[in-house]
Formats: structure tokens, sequence, C-alpha cells
């Protein structure tokens, strides 16, 4: 556990330094899900738990799993309404570590032509929510999107993560983590989200989703409100 961490050292820092703070500090080191780790912020956490509520999916596709905290949450969340299953999507499987009846694992790259079409089967008449939590640059997040964007169901969501890397400040600095207001990273997930946004008007950025304001996806939380032509 960093030793800076504590209301009394953060209490005169900017709501941006917390952000920082937390994704890289936090998030990233020491969260857990039942004894998973998780690379989840817990205010995003709360929002999926209520956007699986509303919108009760038949299927929760993650792209990125690294241990499987996450997919845990997911497939618990998804016993509790009754329905559902999560495909686990990512590269590399050798991190992950959780069993469970309602994760499905399928290992491989997001863009393979036989995974593509294996997930559009799946998902085939189905109500769909996708999280992306994978390749963070504008070209991954583009490539995604435009390959799965067609499974997401009107009212569902295509949850780009980890846009706040974007935003404006936002630099990973070891030496000095509360810089803030300094030129945003290069080739970014909020680049993707942006142009995608640009060029299809099936999706809008439901800001709404955004409510905690600690975020790691900002702009990223992409509502479906037309069916797919």
């Amino acid at each position: 556990m960093d030793e800076n961490i504590g209301l009394e050292n953060l209490c005169g820092k900017s709501l941006f330094s917390w952000i920082y703070f937390h994704h890289h500090y936090i998030v990233g080191k020491d969260n857990h899900f039942l004894g998973v780790r998780s690379l989840k912020n817990p205010m995003d956490a709360w929002v999926y738990q209520e956007i699986i509520y509303e919108v009760k999916p038949d299927i929760i596709l993650e792209i990125g799993n690294k241990e499987g905290g996450t997919a845990l949450y997911f497939a618990v969340l998804l016993d509790m309404i009754g329905n559902g299953k999560v495909l686990a999507l990512d590269i590399d499987h050798s991190p992950f570590r959780v069993e469970h009846p309602r994760i499905e694992m399928i290992t491989g790259s997001s863009w393979d032509k036989k995974i593509v079409q294996r997930i559009h089967d799946e998902c085939k008449g189905l109500k769909v929510l996708i999280i992306q939590d994978a390749d963070h640059t504008r070209e991954g997040v583009l490539r995604d999107l435009r390959l799965y964007e067609k499974l997401v169901t009107p009212s569902s969501y295509f949850v780009i993560e980890d846009t706040i890397e974007g935003f404006r400040g936002f630099v990973f600095d070891a030496a000095n983590r509360y810089r803030t207001f300094l030129r945003p990273k290069r080739d970014t997930a909020l680049q993707g989200v942006e142009e995608f946004l640009s060029e299809n008007n099936r999706f809008v950025a439901d800001r709404t989703r955004e409510k905690w304001i600690l975020t790691a996806n900002y702009k990223g939380f992409l509502k479906c409100i037309a069916e797919s032509g």
C-alpha cells in the first residue's frame, strides 16, 4: 500500500489529482473482487451493476480480462439477476484465475477472423453488452468498435475503458503524481472513441454514467440508440 494514501495526504489536492492517484496507485495495484485482482475503478464498477440491471444482457463480451476479477464480478451480477453469461476474450489467459459457470473463455486476438465470426455467431439475436479493456491505442479501440458494434442492441452499451488517459492533464509521472494540466498522452483510447462517434450515429457518449466523476471511462460509456442497419 502506498505510504501517502489517506485523506490527510489527499484533501488539499485537486479533483483531477484524486482521479490520477487512484487510477495509477490503487486500481492498478491493489483492487480485488472476492480475492481476485480486478483493474476496475470502484465507481465504474457501481455504474456497471446499474447498467447490467437495466439492460439485463444475455451476453457480456469483455475484451481484455487479466486475472479475471472483473469477469467474475460480472458473472456474479448475472447470477443475481438470473440471466446471461460472460464471454471473456483475451489474447493470453495464462494470468486468468477464475472459474464460474457463467464465464466462457475465448483465447485469441479480438481481430482474428475466426474469433470475430465465433462471437458474432454466439451473440446473434441476443441482447449484448460489450466492455473493451484491452488495446487502448486509437487504432486498437477503433478496430474493436468497428468489428463488434453491430452486436450491441439498442439501450445497451459498448464501453471503452481508460479513456481518461486521453484527458488533458493525465500524464504518468512517478516523481510527481499530482502534476496536472499537461499535454495529454498521445495515441489514446479517447481519440478512438471520438473518431468512432464522428462516423457512427448509432452511439452516443452517455455522460450520465460519469455521475461519480471519479471515472476511468471519460466519454467511454457509449450507449446504442438505434438498430443496426
